[in-house]
């Protein structure tokens, strides 16, 4: 299709209609009826309905065929529609949390979600999907922490560049791939209390040398669309900020991609006090460059007015059409509107036995252990009770499963039951006080209690914003009760955030399961009996309480930083906690024993152009096999803009055999000690840095070594 033939034949109308996004039933429903009031809302009409570019969210395939052929029955120049959704993890198949999903600390895993959720969106009619979420937040109150991976930029972007090739699979005109759209542009995961929706204010060099690193990691694996955050940048909405939509992402990325608000948020920079009314946003959002407004109709109902008064240059609602017919294009829509929708095939995918077994095998490395005093694994034929809110619950696929049916996921009991294990007793209860006096004398007979608690899957998310990070009520009153009893306690937690756990570490195992979607269950009751060893790390450091938050671990020193050993009241500490979190950035249990010794260098001053090898020997001490992720941090001592104690810059998830050693092996090189400024720019000093390598961000071996300039020698 030649659009750019196609774009001159457009009237005004048919353009600015192409940047409308509306949801599926405004096109099937009862205009006069069943719509009347949304469309009395937002000011449109039918027409202008008929002229639209793309439709949020669809129920299925026969559903996308209905909307298609209704649009197309009425478009003079037969331009079809786009098919838009939030497929977060998973579509019916539910993954991981993406959250949790970082927590393997294997991209790898990324990649194979999002080739199993685009095979079944695409088959259901999707052709964009509105993930990753590349925001970068360190703040468990907000609830979308959930959707992203992490608190570290290198670690987020591994993440979200495999997420984008899965979707995408390198061509997105095929049956089976989904046009990616990285979200949300930008900073969103910096907003102020973890209060969703709220403003964000961080410094242009934060902004670039962290929290717009994920983006930018889409942008270049190939995503072909970038969302816009609901909250404000240096003072502007991020809908209309020409800094972040222009100068950024078209002049210094070169991204030739579509961009498009969030949902409503271009009517909403109205609310931020960035415009009078409707007509100014529309002229702030195209001057700013946004392509799609996303369930308003500011530009469908003012651009035009905008142009004939001279206020708009048609040419940049052109730029944004042509961009929006190019994605079209690609996606293969011109040559088949119903690219992908195949409702045979998508009750085949949906839920299929490949599709499950793919769940489990990426759940199995999501969920961390904690804490371990020689408990678990656990043995099948030991008496087992189990107790908590979700022994018999299937809400496990957590926020953003829209399309999941949690009535198909197993419970504990069942997954137990399944696996040979018989509890002796069975308790559906939030607090000891709903356990009666003859349960409480069968329980007496358990060796050990798995304790099945944490929030409820939608209490993290979207709009899910909390202060109180402790687990809610009561469940802790449970492990009082078995410990009072004088039995062994196997917490498992389900939750979409890091939670304040020091009510809970009395227990004798601790494994933080998250939401791990279709077989969370599954995972969890093979990880709990030793058929799956534990390997998942956090990527979110664990607060000691609420008032630590902020707490992450690339943290930058003060003028007076707190030193071990040293009193000293008149530095940066507290006087009720200690400074460092409870569980720190990497850490994870496993049922092998690792012992890192003998870190080496190959060198200890390289030149630029040099790369600097280093190498750590890892035993396995144990009779258990099992994975290890070894992480490697590097810290600049002494830079012009200050640098952090230390960053991740590379990582490696590698299987030992029981009883067995290997040398590792990380290559430095000048990427790895580069600045990024205020502006966005990368440069290196000369100098001395080291070299951390360990299992977490805590507990690590160091290094020196010095980057000179070849005269120095």
């Amino acid at each position: 299709m030649d659009v750019l033939k196609l774009l001159h034949k457009m009237t005004i109308e048919e353009k600015i209609g192409q940047l409308m996004q509306l949801a599926p039933f405004f096109f099937i429903k009862d205009l006069e009826i069943e719509v009347a009031g949304h469309v009395s809302d937002i000011g449109i009409n039918q027409k202008k309905i008929f002229q639209s570019g793309s439709v949020l969210g669809i129920g299925n395939a026969e559903e996308m065929i209905e909307v298609q052929k209704k649009y197309l029955n009425q478009s003079r120049l037969q331009i079809p529609l786009i098919f838009m959704a939030d497929i977060i993890h998973g579509y019916e198949t539910i993954f991981p949390v993406p959250l949790a999903l970082s927590c393997s600390w294997n991209p790898q895993l990324a990649y194979q979600m999002a080739r199993v959720s685009a095979s079944e969106a695409s088959a259901a009619g999707i052709h964009v999907t509105f993930s990753p979420m590349a925001d970068l937040s360190r703040d468990p109150r907000w609830g979308r922490v959930v959707e992203g991976f992490g608190e570290d930029a290198y670690l987020s972007s591994s993440f979200v560049k495999q997420m984008v090739k899965g979707y995408q699979n390198g061509d997105i005109s095929q049956p089976g791939n989904l046009a990616s759209c990285v979200k949300h542009f930008a900073a969103y995961g910096a907003v102020e209390a973890g209060r969703d929706y709220n403003t964000v204010d961080v410094s242009r060099l934060f902004l670039h040398q962290y929290h717009l690193t994920g983006y930018k990691a889409a942008i270049d694996a190939g995503a072909k669309m970038i969302m816009t955050a609901f909250n404000l940048v240096d003072g502007v909405p991020s809908t209309v900020n020409s800094y972040l939509l222009r100068e950024v992402l078209r002049d210094q990325w070169k991204f030739q991609g579509v961009t498009i608000s969030d949902y409503d948020s271009l009517h909403q920079i109205i609310e931020h006090g960035c415009a009078q009314d409707n007509k100014e946003a529309a002229l702030l959002g195209i001057e700013a460059g946004l392509d799609i407004e996303m369930a308003s109709s500011c530009y469908v109902n003012y651009l035009p007015e905008l142009i004939n008064e001279k206020m708009v240059d048609i040419k940049l609602v052109d730029e944004a059409v042509l961009r929006i017919l190019e994605l079209k294009n690609e996606v293969g829509l011109f040559d088949n509107p119903f690219k992908g929708a195949n409702p045979k095939l998508e009750k085949e995918l949906i839920h299929s036995k490949e599709h499950l077994k793919t769940v489990k095998e990426i759940s199995d490395e999501c969920s961390v252990l904690l804490k371990n005093n020689h408990v678990l694994p656990l043995k099948k034929d030991a008496k087992i009770a189990l107790i908590g809110p979700y022994a018999q619950s299937r809400s496990t696929n957590g926020s953003w499963s829209w399309h999941g049916k949690r009535e198909l996921n197993s419970t504990l009991e069942e997954a137990l039951i399944k696996d040979g294990v018989i509890p002796v007793i069975t308790l559906n209860v939030e607090s000891k006080e709903k356990i009666s006096d003859q349960e409480i004398e069968v329980l007496k007979t358990a060796e050990y209690v798995i304790i099945a608690i944490g929030e409820d899957a939608y209490e993290s998310g979207e709009a899910r914003s909390k202060t109180d990070l402790s687990i809610p009520r009561k469940q802790v009153t449970l492990i009082q009760l078995c410990k009072d009893l004088g039995l062994k306690c196997v917490v498992v937690i389900y939750s979409g955030r890091p939670l304040i756990l020091d009510q809970v570490l009395e227990a004798d195992a601790l494994l933080y399961a998250w939401f791990l979607g279709s077989q969370t269950n599954e995972s969890i009751s093979d990880v709990l009996f030793g058929k799956v060893n534990p390997s998942g790390k956090l990527t979110m450091s664990f607060p000691r309480n609420v008032g630590q938050i902020p707490v992450y671990y690339n943290y930058f020193n003060t003028g007076r930083p707190k030193r071990e050993g040293i009193q000293n009241e008149f530095v940066s500490y507290y006087l009720d906690l200690p400074n460092s979190p409870l569980f720190p950035f990497g850490y994870g249990l496993s049922y092998s024993s690792f012992k890192y010794k003998d870190l080496i260098l190959s060198q200890d001053e390289i030149y630029p152009s040099d790369e600097l090898c280093v190498k750590v020997e890892i035993t396995n001490q144990s009779d258990v096999s099992g994975y290890e992720t070894i992480q490697l941090y590097i810290r600049d001592y002494v830079s012009k803009i200050a640098r952090p104690i230390k960053e991740l810059k590379g990582f490696k998830k590698i299987w030992f055999e029981k009883q067995s050693s290997q040398i590792v092996e990380f290559k430095v090189n000048l990427n790895d000690l580069m600045i990024i400024d205020a502006n966005g720019n990368q440069f290196f000093e000369y100098g001395k840095f080291a070299v951390m390598v360990g299992p977490n961000s805590e507990d690590v071996q160091s290094k020196d070594f010095r980057l000179i300039k070849e005269s120095e020698l």
